[in-house]
Order: C-alpha cells, then sequence, then structure tokens
C-alpha cells in the first residue's frame, strides 16, 4: 500500500492558549503563553510561558519541551514573553468547560496561578495565524478573562491585539485559544 501525499512532515500538534493583560495605559501587567502537546519531538506534556509581577519563568511538567517550544512554538517579536527565562518544574492542569469557562492551573515553586477564558465566541477554523507553519487550528477568541496570582487578580483587562490583523483582517482579543493546532516542518 503506497504512502499517501500529504502537505509535509508534522513537527507538533496540540493547543495553544494565550492570556495577555494590559491596563488602560496599555502597559502589559501579566501575560501567559501555554502550549499543550499531543504530538511533538519532545514527547507529550504541558509548557506556559509565565510574566507575572511574581513569576517571569517556564513553567513545565516536561523540560524537553520546554525547550522545543522556547527553540520552535514561539514567534519572537510578537508576543509579550521571554523566551529566555528560566525553566521551572510545575503542575498544570486544565479546568472548566471549552464552551464557556476554560482554565488552567499551574503550580510552580512556591506560586500558584490560575487563568481563565470568558465571554467565549465562536470557533474560527483552519485560518493562517502568525507562523507559516501552522497548517490547521481551531481557533476561540474571548472577550475576557483572567490572570490570579497567588490568590490575588492581576490588574487589567484582555484587549483587542494588532497581530491578527494580518490573517483575520482586525484585531483580536488578547484571550485566545488555539485547539487542534497543527505545525509541520519548515
Amino acid at each position: 500500500m503506497g504512502q499517501a501525499k500529504g502537505l509535509g512532515r508534522l513537527l507538533w500538534s496540540g493547543e495553544h492558549w494565550i492570556a495577555y493583560l494590559q491596563d488602560d495605559a496599555g502597559s502589559a501587567t501579566g501575560s501567559v503563553s501555554l502550549y499543550h502537546a499531543y504530538h511533538s519531538p519532545a514527547g507529550e506534556g504541558t509548557v506556559a510561558f509565565v510574566a507575572t509581577p511574581r513569576l517571569a519563568a517556564l513553567c513545565t511538567d516536561n523540560r524537553a519541551l520546554a525547550e522545543f517550544a522556547r527553540d520552535r512554538l514561539v514567534v519572537r517579536g510578537i508576543s509579550p514573553i521571554d523566551p529566555d527565562a528560566t525553566i521551572v518544574d510545575a503542575i498544570l492542569e486544565r479546568t472548566g468547560d471549552v464552551l464557556a469557562s476554560p482554565g488552567w492551573t499551574i503550580e510552580a515553586g512556591d506560586h500558584a496561578l490560575s487563568v481563565d477564558w470568558s465571554d467565549i465566541a465562536a470557533p474560527i477554523v483552519g485560518p493562517q495565524t502568525a507562523n507559516a507553519s501552522i497548517c490547521f487550528t481551531i481557533l476561540y477568541f474571548a472577550g475576557a478573562g483572567r490572570i490570579v496570582e497567588d490568590g490575588l487578580a492581576i490588574p487589567g483587562r484582555a484587549y483587542p491585539r494588532d497581530a491578527w490583523k494580518k490573517t483575520l483582517g482586525r484585531p483580536m482579543s488578547s484571550f485566545c485559544f488555539a485547539l487542534a493546532e497543527t505545525m509541520l516542518e519548515s
């Protein structure tokens, strides 16, 4: 039996969760960019790029995946995260209902974070994203969300990000998530 011709060689597939807050002056107050991998050269697992008042780190349950995400998944210059932050071991768990109130908890050392997305819009299926290697995704944008660090809500709000203009024609929310994100070798 012959091999079917595909679009290319699979690099990674999983979920990408984005939560970026800013204050009324437009300054970043907290951000989380979380990758939950089902398939990657570094195996399965979760890594969260965290930049909050008390924690700046790559929180992960798979250190090899954190290195892979830092080197291959982050689109530098588009996200307000530091891909060179220190890698720390963490416990990361998804919570809630993906269609109404999804969230993640992150326990890293003495820090506990919870992130949630609310006011979820209908999904957008399969557009090209800021990374040309991504061949498929299911994008959900949230009208609101929050990041709670060590029991205190980080001030700020979701905001329209210009990074979405190129692919979707207009700014879209800084709180969003991609399910079934699939990236090919470039």
